[in-house]
């Protein structure tokens, strides 16, 4: 996939080593905020997005970072994402609710994006040091304990009691919420991690079978979906029927390991 995915993959093993993992279960006092209700931010957050940004915006010319955190500080910034220049997106610990738990499923989430199109995608798991990417029209590929392998999300279980599924209503509208939260409650297995690193790449890898979002934060979800599809899945709006894309920013949208499954969950759903 050549050296700008490995480049990006090593940036990202090195924040990790530097910023992130240096703090994990070992945050201080005033090293944790919140931005808005629910929604926190700790001095991981910002020291790693700082120091990622200028990194790769030297690795692709003329290219800008839209990150979680400068967004933040700066909503106008939002407005790089209706850009046809190059544009990373960047989360620089997903799952920071975990992260300030002391829970392991937090992950570093960065897509590049040329002309509203997501092209390429990382997402890397700190604490197992698993790292998955994707490139458009090429495939994704997980590697974990130094060995690499093709990922496949196969197919979801045809049976509702076998289905293991991850459920993030917090956001929706509240038809949509109880449609969804009715179905949740005749699958198997609720997964909830409440972390798209996590989610996308189980997914993506057939430990799960099907999340649901609304918001649709680009950080959030331009590279877990390009690395879901690329390994066969779905991720598509259940209201419009319409695939994401980095410009969208509200669902519903369901994300399924492949497009039978994502039928037949979707209609589950719509007819609740």
């Amino acid at each position: 996939m050549g050296n700008l995915i490995d480049d990006v993959a090593a940036l990202m093993r090195e924040v990790a080593a530097r910023e992130i993992m240096p703090r994990f279960r070992l945050l201080k006092e005033g090293e944790i905020e919140e931005k808005s209700k629910g929604d926190f931010v700790t001095i991981a957050d910002r020291e790693a997005e700082l120091w990622l940004t200028p990194r790769l915006e030297a690795l692709v010319s003329g290219s800008r970072v839209l990150g979680e955190e400068a967004v933040a500080g700066e909503p106008a910034r939002m407005g790089l994402i209706e850009s046809d220049d190059p544009v990373w997106t960047v989360d620089p610990v997903d799952g920071t609710s975990n992260f300030i738990a002391g829970r392991e499923t937090f992950g570093v989430m960065i897509a590049l994006i040329r002309r509203g199109i997501a092209e390429q995608a990382w997402i890397y798991l700190p604490v197992p040091g698993e790292l998955a990417i994707a490139e458009r029209g090429a495939g994704a590929w997980w590697t974990s304990k130094g060995q690499t392998e093709r990922l496949s999300a196969g197919h979801a279980p045809r049976e509702l009691p076998d289905v293991a599924g991850a459920f993030n209503t917090r956001f929706m509208p509240e038809a949509w919420r109880e449609r969804i939260e009715k179905f949740s409650a005749v699958v198997g297995r609720k997964a909830n991690d409440f972390c798209s690193a996590v989610d996308y790449t189980a997914v993506a890898r057939g430990r799960k079978d099907l999340v649901t979002y609304h918001r649709m934060m680009p950080w959030d979800h331009v590279p877990g979906s390009l690395i879901v599809r690329e390994a066969g899945g779905v991720v598509r709006d259940m209201a419009n029927g319409v695939d994401y894309a980095p410009r969208t920013l509200a669902g519903p949208h369901l994300v399924a390991r492949d497009e039978e499954g994502w039928r037949r969950f979707a209609d589950a759903i719509r007819g609740l």
